[in-house]
Order: C-alpha cells, then sequence, then structure tokens
C-alpha cells in the first residue's frame, strides 16, 4: 500500500481538513470581493450582509445552522433596483456552488470512514443552498406543503394536527380555544385552572409527544412542550454527530448515496418524567438512589426513563428558567446511548468510564448562537476548568491511568470534580483537535465501551497514537488556547 501511494487513515484526515480549510477560505475570498463590488456600487447594506454571511471556521466548536422550513427563501421583492437583483443573483450563485462543493467533499470524508464531519460539511451545504433536495434527504426531511418536514411531521400535518411550541401536537382546528385558555374535557371544554386542579387530583399531569420522546409531567402541558423541544434539538444533534454508533457504514453511506434509497430508521420514542418540584423528584426516586438530594436529574436504565424536576421559580418568570436545561441534556444523552445501542451490562465497568460521561459533559454545552445551534467551545465551563486544573493547578491523569478507571473509580475518587474536567477536556480535544482527527475514533471507543467489547488501550488503537503520545498532543492543545480568565477552584 506505501508502494502504490495510498495515505493511511490519519494521513487522509489531514489532507482531507486541509481541503476543507482550503474550501472555505477560497470561499471568504469570493464574499469579499462581492462585498467590494457591493460597496463601489452604493449597495451598503448588501455589501454588509454578504460579509457577514461566511461565520467563521471555528476550531474549538461545532456550529450547525438552523435550517429555514420554507422551501424558497427570500428573495428581493419585484420592485427592487437593478443591483439589489444583480447582486442577489450573484450572491446565490456563490452559494449554491459552496453547496455543491461542501456536498463533493462530505461525500469524500463519507469515503474516508470521517462520517462526522461528512455531516457536518452538509449541514454547512445546507445553510448555503436550503432547497438542495440531496441534502435534505440525507437528514430525512421530503418537501411536503411548501415547506420541509420529516416522515413524522407530515403524517401528523396530514392527521390535521400542528405543532406549537407552548401546547405540543393537537388539532389544528383547536388551537383557537387553546390559546384563549380553554382545555378539552370530553364532551365539553373547560377553563386552564379546571383542567390543572383535575389532572393534579388524579395525579394524571401532561403528556406530550415528539418525534422521539414522550414527555410526561404534573406541572403544566407548556412544561411537557418546552422540555419535549429541548429534547428534539439534542436529538437532532446528537443524531448527526454519533451517527455511526447506532447506523452501519453501509447504512451511512446509503444515505449520501444519490442513486439509492436513502436509509431511514424508524424513531424511537424515549420515556421522560418531569416532576413539578424537588420534593416530589425526590420522593419519587429516593429508593433508587439514597442520595437523591444531590443529583439534579437521573437517567434509569432499567426503566429506559429519564428523570427530571422543575425548580421554583418567581410568579410570571420565563418557564425555561426554571428548567436545568444543562442536566437535562445531560442525561438525556445517556438515554440516546443506551436506548439506541445494543448496551452490556459491563458498560463503563472495566474500564473507559470517561467516554461516557466525557460525551454526556460535550452534549451538555448545546446551546444557540445566532443562527447556529453550537456544541463545545473553549470558553464553556467545563473546559475552562478542564484547562485550569491541568495547566495551572497541575492536575492530570494520564492516559493509560485515566481510561483504566472504571465507574466505581471515579465514584471513589475524593477528586471527582478534577475528574469530570479532565473527562470534559479530553472530550472536547478528541471531538476538535487539528480539524477533528479523533472524531471518529471517539465515536468507536464509545460503541465498543457501550457493547461491552472495549480494551485497556481501544483508544490508543483507534487514534492510532501512544498513550504518551496522546498526553503530549492533549497538553500542546490546552497550550495552544487563549489565556485563562482569573478564576478559583476547589481543591477536589
Amino acid at each position: 500500500m506505501i508502494a502504490s501511494g495510498a495515505l493511511s487513515p490519519l494521513a487522509k484526515g489531514d489532507e482531507l481538513a486541509a481541503a476543507v480549510r482550503r474550501k472555505f477560505d477560497s470561499y471568504r475570498d469570493k464574499l469579499k470581493q462581492l462585498a467590494d463590488w457591493c460597496e463601489s456600487e452604493g449597495l451598503a447594506d448588501q455589501a454588509s450582509r454578504t460579509r457577514a454571511w461566511l461565520q467563521p471556521v471555528a476550531e474549538d466548536r461545532l456550529l450547525i445552522p438552523i435550517l429555514p422550513a420554507q422551501i424558497g427563501g427570500e428573495s428581493p421583492p419585484d420592485d427592487a433596483a437593478p443591483g439589489v437583483k444583480e447582486w442577489y443573483q450573484k450572491w446565490m450563485t456563490l452559494r449554491r456552488q459552496q453547496a455543491e462543493d461542501l456536498f463533493s467533499l462530505a461525500r469524500g470524508a463519507i469515503r474516508q470512514g470521517r462520517a462526522g464531519l461528512a455531516l457536518d460539511l452538509a449541514l454547512r451545504a445546507l445553510h448555503e443552498n436550503p432547497d438542495h433536495e440531496a441534502l435534505r434527504r440525507i437528514f430525512g426531511y421530503q418537501p411536503y406543503a411548501g415547506e420541509w418536514r420529516t416522515r413524522y411531521e407530515v403524517g401528523r400535518l396530514r392527521a390535521g394536527q400542528i405543532w406549537d411550541d407552548r401546547f405540543g401536537w393537537i388539532p389544528k382546528s383547536q388551537l383557537a380555544r387553546f390559546e384563549r385558555g380553554e382545555r378539552p374535557a370530553d364532551p365539553r371544554w373547560i377553563s386552564v385552572e379546571e383542567d390543572t386542579r383535575r389532572r393534579r387530583e388524579r395525579n394524571i399531569g401532561w403528556t406530550v409527544d415528539t418525534e422521539h420522546f414522550q414527555v410526561w409531567t404534573d406541572h403544566s402541558l407548556e412544561g411537557a412542550a418546552l422540555v419535549g423541544k429541548k429534547l428534539e434539538t439534542l436529538h437532532e444533534l446528537w443524531s448527526r454527530l454519533f451517527v455511526r454508533y447506532y447506523l452501519t457504514e453501509a447504512q451511512v453511506l446509503s444515505l449520501f448515496d444519490a442513486r439509492s434509497r436513502s436509509f431511514a430508521p424508524q424513531p424511537v420514542q424515549h420515556k421522560v418524567v418531569v416532576f413539578r418540584t424537588r420534593s416530589e423528584y425526590n420522593e419519587a426516586l429516593r429508593s433508587r438512589a439514597p442520595q437523591i438530594e444531590i443529583t439534579g436529574g437521573m437517567y434509569v436504565g432499567d426503566s429506559r426513563t429519564a428523570y427530571f424536576f422543575f425548580h421554583e421559580s418567581p410568579d410570571g418568570a420565563d418557564l425555561e428558567q426554571a428548567l436545568d436545561v444543562t442536566t437535562v441534556y445531560h442525561e438525556a444523552t445517556h438515554q440516546l446511548f443506551y436506548e439506541l445501542g445494543r448496551v452490556a451490562p459491563t458498560a463503563g465497568q472495566r474500564g473507559n468510564f470517561w467516554v461516557i460521561e466525557g460525551a454526556a459533559m460535550y452534549m451538555e454545552t448545546l446551546r444557540r448562537e445566532g443562527d447556529f445551534l453550537v456544541l463545545g467551545g473553549i470558553d464553556t465551563p467545563r473546559m475552562i476548568a478542564a484547562r485550569f486544573r491541568r495547566l495551572q493547578d497541575g492536575f492530570y491523569i494520564p492516559f493509560r491511568e485515566f481510561t483504566a478507571m472504571t465507574m466505581q473509580d471515579w465514584q471513589s475518587d475524593p477528586r471527582i470534580g478534577a475528574v469530570y474536567s479532565q473527562a470534559a477536556g479530553i472530550t472536547n480535544f478528541l471531538i476538535h483537535h487539528d480539524g477533528g482527527k479523533y472524531r471518529e475514533a471517539l465515536v468507536q471507543c464509545l460503541l465498543a465501551v457501550y457493547r461491552g467489547t472495549d480494551t485497556p488501550d481501544v483508544l490508543a488503537r483507534l487514534t492510532g497514537r501512544s498513550f504518551a503520545g496522546l498526553d503530549e498532543e492533549y497538553l500542546q492543545y490546552l497550550k495552544a488556547m487563549p489565556p485563562l480568565p482569573p478564576m478559583r477552584l476547589e481543591s477536589r
């Protein structure tokens, strides 16, 4: 293979990462040229929009564009000035070409076993051309009534239902009555207050079904809908980042093969319970976790259910303020890994427990920034703590020892806070370092750990690096970051 000029997987990855950087650099130059042309034509607004269009290629975080549902998007009005129309045509031509180029790079990444990078590139391509049908199909969308919808959504819409962020899926014909504060109670309608009283007296609460979750709460209908929407966003990103955890290589390849019918897995609905108060949560789960008071949420594998609670909030406060969304994302990530794969009862008990918690801590960084959903970042709390522990506190457990730690080792370690910080830092490193060249190794490590097929040296084998080499790379990765803000952490 060496004689024939073939590259090793990591060398291919390095070459691919360089090609991606060149493509974005070239596109940025073209956008700058278009912005300069706009300014020369006196099109100040268009120049500003063009310059702001391309987000920088972030080295420390994933940027996932929020895609418009409407097909066709915006275009200049018929009475727009000729210069504005010309700018729009030039702008759209650049964007469509960039979409095709990124799609080509994505298919190349798939052939090299870089599924995570391929999906990143496909999403960035959709950001440029949201109506690219082949790209939309990869993510499970189909055209329906002038919008891009999933198969699940199309089924709901055809049944006469509509999604509302306050109420979940309800019959479209009933939306006005819901908005007036009425609720159905066959054979009549009652007030929100009466509905709340009845449900709490009978302990039946509210249930909101989404494509991938069934959320029950005794808080409110709005509370169930809020949690359902948050969890759907988490699922959307989790399913892209960890696609090779739950799909085979052949299934992923079929997604990018325009000649074949895309593989579309049937959605699995995960159960979630959100109690109205912490005291209810504590009482319901104390038998499962004697130290329930120190938890903010938990996933229970034998019942295949994630449990959370709403915090007390002042009257009139935003409902989101009463929800610890970081904990929701963390525990629901455990749920997704547990329920969408073949999980061995010994997962994490023979070592490599770091990767189970590391992945959950990474997903808890989910937030929105402008037109993008974001994961990771050197400025997230756990990542700042990881940098501080390693660079200023001098705390570090070498890879060989760290990967050998079991769940029991973690739970009994008096330095557990620092151990968690290191796992968060290592996970960010494996996902983002050098264009994400170790990202697929991380996913395959997760797969091995959850299936119970991992060995003490599984991470070294998957990355193609010795543990000592990973120790040094991780240190240099942290040192290359901007200076840390002033801070102080507990000694543990």
